[in-house]
């Protein structure tokens, strides 16, 4: 029995031979998988998974919306102006030069003044004089008295959170850098250009300070653009009978900062988290929200609207004022439109979303009728649909419509006289991004983690068959020296 055993003991080498011989190619045909033929995947292709208690939902989610008419924003609003600003025509008009207080909408002329004078990364400090030129019923971006930051942090809590303590701060700046390139300013801002009602002008408050100066400057701007119908006395649009405006002259300052780049990147911005300086000491002390929400919603306006985009705007609001919204949306035909809607009551305001919808769903049906011809792709159902109903979730790609700016801007007529479609967008106004491809991927480049676990394996394989033909053959070698007696019972 001894040497019958033995004689099996000497037969297990070669099994193990076999069986590792086996694993090893199987391991080696694992390992050579990924530079075999590869499968085809959707370039940046969302992962799939399942969240724990999927598929027991009652079916809660956004219901469909009905926008109201545009006679009952007519009824409830004091005025609203769509402008073309592609082919500079209007589309749709109601009281647009009817005196209204703009309310913070007046900080769609204090951005690109601070961007016409400020250095981005400039750093400036809080005063107290900009500061005591807030109300404690102001919405606020949160600085405070010696605080010193970045201009551009400060862009951004202008025209996000709506931050009165920003406009009175980059006021300062604007009426200091004024004086320093382009000479001194009165120490006291003039009369008003008198009301076309006849009553006398009065006296501008702000006499003798910089936030003073600054509505000289910005009154100076007003005239530069042609508008006759408005007059500032401040940056941040706080209540004043002699701060005033019209939807079509808002428009049209509206129109003048978007050829800013800076301004275009602001107002398109949904959050922003601040930096922390030498009175807050970490970053993202304060995250503010774009008070915009057709910039997160847009799929309120309508997939059949025609609009591929709400780019972004800037809402204002006063108990006196009411409130309202500037904006700009990108048609599908590529044309950039200006939707101005102010005055609705301040009782209401809880409207201004749907209300400022239906006013800029009007005017891109209007605008696409004018020049029905598709060159952006995707819809407003394409964009930013955080908490939209199951009709209205992305079905399309996102194409991005850039807004032309100062530095590249040329019209889309004068550009399009060499073509017969007179309202044909230029390069500068549309792109259409491309629709994805398919990506050829190995199982490498897709799961490096497991070949590299197949690689190891196999090597711990390889060197187990390795050492095991050695000492099979170190045993044969043996067994031929001592020879191997076979006993018969």
């Amino acid at each position: 029995m001894r040497h019958r055993t033995r004689s099996n003991q000497g037969e297990r080498p070669a099994t193990r031979i076999r069986r590792a011989g086996w694993l090893s190619l199987l391991l080696v045909i694992l390992i050579a998988f990924p530079w075999l033929p590869t499968y085809r995947v959707l370039a940046d292709e969302p992962t799939e998974y399942t969240v724990a208690g999927a598929g027991n939902g009652k079916g809660v989610g956004q219901q469909d919306l009905v926008l109201p008419e545009l006679e009952e924003v007519e009824r409830n609003c004091k005025a609203y102006y769509c402008y073309d600003r592609t082919t500079k025509q209007v589309l749709l008009a109601f009281n647009e030069n009817s005196r209204v207080y703009p309310a913070s909408m007046t900080k769609i002329l204090t951005l690109p003044l601070a961007m016409e004078y400020l250095d981005p990364h400039e750093q400036i400090t809080v005063s107290k004089t900009a500061m005591a030129a807030t109300t404690p019923n102001s919405t606020m971006m949160g600085l405070v008295t010696g605080e010193t930051l970045e201009v551009n942090e400060v862009y951004y809590g202008l025209m996000l959170p709506s931050g009165n303590d920003a406009a009175n701060v980059l006021a300062e700046e604007i009426a200091k850098h004024y004086a320093e390139t382009k000479g001194a300013l009165p120490t006291t801002t003039p009369n008003p250009t008198p009301p076309t009602d006849g009553s006398p002008a009065t006296q501008d408050p702000n006499t003798f300070s910089l936030i003073g100066q600054f509505a000289y400057i910005a009154n100076m701007k007003i005239r530069e653009l042609g508008l006759t119908d408005s007059h500032f006395v401040n940056p941040n649009g706080l209540q004043n009978e002699n701060h005033y405006t019209t939807a079509h002259d808002l428009t049209m300052m509206f129109d003048y900062a978007l050829t800013f780049e800076d301004f275009c990147t602001v107002i398109h911005t949904p959050t922003h988290a601040f930096k922390a300086d030498n009175k807050h000491a970490f970053d993202g002390w304060k995250i503010v929200r774009n008070t915009n929400y057709l910039l997160q919603d847009p799929w309120i306006i309508g997939a059949d609207s025609h609009c591929a985009e709400v780019f972004g705007g800037k809402t204002g609001t006063t108990k006196t004022a009411g409130t309202g919204m500037t904006l700009l949306t990108i048609n599908e035909n590529g044309h950039e439109i200006i939707t101005c809607v102010c005055g609705i009551p301040y009782d209401i305001s809880d409207h201004q979303t749907v209300y400022v919808a239906a006013v800029v769903r009007a005017a891109n049906i209007e605008c696409w009728n004018r020049d029905p011809v598709k060159r952006v792709e995707g819809n407003v159902t394409d964009h930013r649909s955080y908490n939209a109903p199951e009709w209205a979730m992305p079905k399309g790609s996102y194409s991005a419509a850039p807004v032309t700016t100062e530095q590249t801007e040329t019209t889309a007529i004068s550009e399009s006289t060499e073509t017969s479609d007179p309202y044909a967008p230029s390069e500068q106004t549309t792109t259409t991004s491309p629709q994805p491809e398919l990506e050829e991927k190995t199982l490498f480049e897709s799961h490096p983690a497991i070949v590299i676990a197949l690689v190891a394996l196999t090597l711990i394989v390889v060197v187990f068959v390795i050492i095991t033909i050695v000492s099979v053959s170190r045993a044969r070698r043996r067994k031929r020296k001592m020879g191997i007696r076979k006993i018969k019972f």
